[in-house]
């Protein structure tokens, strides 16, 4: 019997069966076996938080004995959400995003992810005019799930950053000014806070970037989905608005709701017609759960009290106990280390500069422990130069409860500490 041959594929599908950092930490999430000595650092996944997920409780219920169930379960959406719910999200943001929105602002996707597979590819790759254009990431390293996003292949350029001391053991990414160069880009994408280092990019260094697009008609893509106005994780700094030039997605993941899968987006008109049409041929229309959820939270004005007053609070205790935690445990085995100022966000991003192995490396030492952290390798996409950050560093969620912080931060410290190089 002859051999079966592999069935012909595109160049897409070659780079996607290839190793994604995205896939890769999603599978991890969803392989867990429940064992007890698993200590899950890796994911994005939200603290459970009682008080939130009381509130969120509260909406299933109503939504239960509500005449509105049977559309809810037996109702498609348009492909970005009905009229009268993107007027009531329009509504609700306009004041948090200083800016007068209509429904033809808004749209709905099954999670900003979503949205945003789409808003890179309508802006890169092959022009009608027969060029290329590509995605700048201003400052790296960046989100996972932007490298693997793009249709076309090398669709990323990213400009390296200056790494600027602040303090013992500390420092932050700033961009570099320099390096921003337009000549090829066809758009530009940044998440406030950044995930994976917390870092958050003044209001000063986005009115400068947006002083280069505007003059080359380039949008700016702003993902919000840990800033403002929710959950606003965003430490002393000053929120961000909505302009024109800017798109702006925002998500229910973060605030506890990652299961729902509700991404928004605020835009201009055009881009949202677009959108739709992309919509409408890559999921038919948008889930029904998150909008209804939505349509309470917004309706009875939840959300502003549960980022001030209940997930701000827990994020920031939680940040500094895991700070406190990892660093007893990395200077009493002599670890080597810095850590990116967590200014927002769920993330610890920690460098170790004399690691005698990759971070990759790194990675598969810890799952051999049971003890999931992500290597750091994967939010440099699109870099072409030589930075020794792109293999020292990892990332680690302080979601999860203290007694697993503290097993986590032990493990990895044992480890680091015996692969440490005397020089480097």
């Amino acid at each position: 019997m002859a051999p079966m041959m592999d069935s012909p594929s595109s160049l897409w599908a070659n780079r996607l069966r290839q190793n994604q950092g995205i896939r890769s930490l999603m599978e991890d999430l969803g392989q867990v076996t429940g064992h007890p000595d698993e200590i899950l650092l890796g994911g994005g996944n939200p603290a459970h938080i009682p008080e939130a997920e009381a509130i969120f409780a509260d909406c299933f219920r109503e939504l239960a004995s509500d005449p509105c169930l049977s559309a809810l379960l037996g109702d498609y959406q348009a492909p970005i959400g009905n009229d009268r719910f993107r007027s009531l999200a329009a509504e609700s943001l306009s004041p948090h995003l200083g800016a007068k929105l209509t429904k033809d602002n808004i749209a709905f996707f099954n999670g900003s992810q979503n949205a945003y597979s789409y808003l890179l590819n309508i802006h890169s790759g092959k022009m009608k005019d027969g060029s290329f254009k590509k995605i700048l990431l201003p400052i790296v390293p960046e989100y996972i799930g932007y490298a693997d996003q793009s249709i076309e292949a090398d669709a990323f350029l990213a400009t390296k950053p200056e790494v600027i001391p602040t303090g013992n053991h500390r420092f932050r990414y700033g961009l570099n000014k320099t390096d921003f160069d337009l000549s090829e880009i066809g758009c530009v994408a940044l998440s406030r806070p950044t995930n994976p280092t917390g870092n958050i990019l003044s209001n000063a260094d986005i009115e400068w970037m947006e002083e280069k697009t505007k003059k080359q008609n380039l949008p700016l893509f702003i993902d919000l989905a840990y800033g403002n106005p929710f959950p606003n994780l965003i430490g002393s700094e000053e929120p961000i608005h909505y302009k024109e030039g800017r798109t702006l997605s925002l998500s229910f993941s973060k605030i506890g709701l990652p299961g729902v899968r509700l991404g928004i987006v605020v835009s201009n008109p055009d881009t949202i017609e677009t959108l739709s049409s992309y919509a409408a041929v890559g999921n038919l229309a948008v889930g029904n759960l998150g909008v209804y959820m939505m349509e309470i939270l917004f309706r009875k004005g939840i959300l502003t009290n549960l980022a001030k007053n209940v997930l701000r609070p827990f994020y920031d205790k939680k940040r500094e106990l895991a700070v406190s935690i990892f660093e007893s445990e990395f200077q009493k085995r002599g670890v080597e280390y810095e850590i990116h100022e967590p200014m927002g966000g769920f993330f610890l991003w920690i460098r170790f500069p004399k690691l005698s192995v990759t971070n990759h490396k790194l990675y598969h030492l810890c799952k051999d422990k049971r003890l999931f952290i992500v290597s750091g390798h994967y939010f440099f996409p699109g870099l072409n130069s030589d930075f020794s950050h792109t293999q020292d560093c990892i990332r680690l969620t302080y979601c999860r409860p203290e007694e697993e912080l503290a097993r986590g931060a032990h493990i990895l410290s044992e480890i680091v500490a015996s692969h440490q190089a005397k020089s480097k």
